[in-house]
């Protein structure tokens, strides 16, 4: 055991004061901070502390909570790349969504059978729902989606009315399954837990440490379960977020959630100030547009001096997109044959990003440059069994290099449950069934894929070698088999695009369906947590930001993620008309005036030849 004051972060990190006294506050604790300041590495660090000095006591463990599936897995990534397997025991990091049906799944039975869902229920299958409403004679005709989702959630703890209409969402009836939407899955975990004494105080036992990533996104409902799970108990929660960075209220996430924490959980308060992503002139930007944006003076700084001589900061203006692909294309070519990978190039897009980079795209390709749009392939990235497959191609094509094995090695022992503390004839099993694994899929992956159907076959066959069942049992991602055969059949009709370009090229097909030979294409929401050299943002126009005057601060938050992704090179575009139709800046004044009246932005109006 390591005593408190001998303790140092792991991996060579250098923590700024009010990090490292963060991370050795064990009472609970609220931590504000910028892009590119560390929060989940922060966090990463603040478990090793933990273990490392036993003040989080051995068996207890630590629950990590994020808003998105990709904040859940950077952060169980993170601390898999720091420490292996040596805390994977004691460390689970999951969605609230994943959290909130874990504890339905778990407890169901606590609930009163009026409201017990059927065990193998559906998650937001609307045809389902759709065709229950009709069944009962509930008319929705002329209502607005907004409107069927909101009667179907509050439905559920409803005593008065549709009673059959409830019954036959939460048990199913003779022609489908139960159906229940994300939204009464975590009202029914948090009955569980407000209503079951026994129940919460187990949850508290299990988890003495509570960590809360991306916390301005929380919602509503998320937050009221975070009170009742543990206000008042013995566990500690520490939260990180950045107010700026709040761009899912949208979604229902809580606007006052940092005042709110910090009163109702009696929270200390740090501020992390250090951008350790970008170069100077890029912080100090983000500094400008933070200090206008919250009229007060901006708490970032740069981890050396300033030299605003490095790096770039530049708004075009062109007559169309004919204008803007020509010259953003040319710019991205001039980057890559002076050092730059494609893949720490990122092109963004309010939202519509098919729309706004079809041509960018085409004009790329003209020069050999590939560009994708990311949003499908973000989502299959992060999943474990997707990425298992592309390794197990990889490796049956003779690519069998370190992490390639340690991620297959990693994946089997999690659906064997196996440790360090397995003997050998265990192990010695576990290494043949991967070898064999292997083997199988060379054979499968040998012949010549026709069409979608045969690659879904292929697919298939390798995942049933594996087997559904142990790979649902394991991995709390998946609600059932559905969940998983959803993401399968995406993942493969994904790779059959890349495998119709690349005929049995397999170790290419892999490389280029991780994106490891193209430049990434994504809306800026997808865009939050990474990080790239140069970040390109497309249409900076009212059409792209159209409701910016009903939600000013969540667009000017979008706004702000999208400029502090770069690292070194940052540039705009604004195009006058684009596909025939005038563009507008007028709603987006606020924004777009801080690039024109910013010394550090460079101003470049792009003239078309006629």
């Amino acid at each position: 055991m390591v005593k408190g004051y001998d303790w140092l972060p792991k991996g060579d990190i250098i923590l700024e004061n009010a990090a490292l006294e963060a991370v050795k506050d064990v009472n609970n604790c609220l931590v504000i901070a910028g892009p590119g300041a560390g929060k989940t590495e922060l966090l990463a660090q603040k478990l090793d502390y933990l273990f490392s000095t036993n003040k989080c006591i051995s068996p207890k463990k630590i629950l990590a909570l994020s808003f998105k599936t990709d904040a859940a897995v950077n952060m169980k990534d993170r601390v898999n790349k720091r420490y292996g397997d040596e805390y994977a025991s004691r460390f689970t990091s999951l969605t609230y969504s994943a959290f909130e049906k874990k504890i339905l799944d778990q407890f169901r039975n606590a609930l009163p059978e009026e409201i017990r869902p059927a065990r193998d229920y559906l998650i937001d299958d609307w045809n389902v729902i759709k065709e229950t409403l009709i069944k009962n004679g509930i008319s929705v005709n002329g209502w607005r989606m907004s409107e069927i989702r909101n009667f179907v959630e509050n439905i559920i703890l409803n005593d008065e009315e549709n009673l059959k209409f409830k019954k036959d969402l939460l048990k199913g009836t003779q022609d489908n399954k139960a159906v229940l939407l994300y939204k009464q899955i975590t009202k029914l975990a948090t009955y569980i837990i407000d209503t079951n004494e026994y129940i919460r105080k187990a949850l508290q036992m299990t988890y003495e440490f509570v960590f809360l990533d991306e916390f301005q996104d929380t919602t509503y409902d998320q937050y009221n379960l975070l009170k009742i799970c543990f206000l008042g108990s013995t566990c500690k929660l520490t939260a990180v977020g950045d107010n700026k960075q709040a761009i899912m209220r949208w979604a229902g996430a809580k606007p006052d959630i940092f005042p709110g924490y910090i009163r109702d959980f009696n929270s200390n308060e740090y501020q992390l100030l250090m951008n350790h992503r970008s170069v100077p002139k890029l912080v100090e930007f983000q500094k400008e547009v933070h200090q206008i944006l919250n009229s007060n003076n901006s708490p970032f700084q740069t981890t050396n001096h300033p030299n605003f001589e490095k790096g770039e900061i530049t708004l075009f203006e062109f007559d169309n997109e004919n204008s803007e692909a020509e010259t953003i294309a040319k710019d991205i070519e001039s980057k890559i044959q002076s050092g730059v990978d494609s893949s720490e190039i990122c092109i963004l897009a309010k939202q519509r990003v098919d729309a706004y980079s079809s041509e960018l795209i085409l004009r790329l390709r003209s020069k050999g440059i590939k560009a994708r749009i990311e949003n499908e392939y973000q989502e299959i990235l992060k999943n474990p069994t997707c990425n298992l497959l592309l390794d197990l191609i990889s490796c049956s094509q003779g690519k069998r290099e370190p992490l390639i094995w340690e991620n297959i090695s990693n994946y089997y022992s999690t659906i064997n449950m196996i440790d360090e503390y397995a003997d050998g004839l265990a192990l010695e099993k576990y290494y043949k069934e991967i070898n064999n694994l292997i083997s199988d899929t060379a054979d499968l992956v040998s012949n010549i894929i026709m069409n979608e159907d045969q690659m879904l076959s292929i697919i298939n066959s390798i995942i049933e070698k594996i087997g559904y069942i142990r790979i649902i049992s394991n991995f709390p991602m998946y609600n059932g088999k559905n969940d998983l055969v959803t993401i399968i059949d995406k993942f493969s009709r994904l790779l059959y695009i890349e495998y119709s370009q690349l005929q049995g090229e397999w170790i290419k097909i892999v490389s280029n369906f991780k994106g490891e030979n193209s430049i990434p294409i994504m809306t800026i929401h997808k865009s939050k947590g990474l990080e790239y050299e140069a970040v390109y943002f497309l249409g900076l126009e009212d059409s792209a930001f159209w409701n910016f005057n009903k939600h000013p601060e969540e667009n000017k938050s979008t706004f702000f993620v999208a400029l502090s992704r770069a690292k070194s090179h940052l540039i705009f575009t604004h195009c006058k008309f684009r596909n025939n139709d005038r563009q507008d800046k007028k709603n987006i004044t606020e924004i777009y005036s801080l690039l024109t009246q910013s010394t550090l932005v460079e101003k470049r109006e792009i003239i078309s030849k006629k």
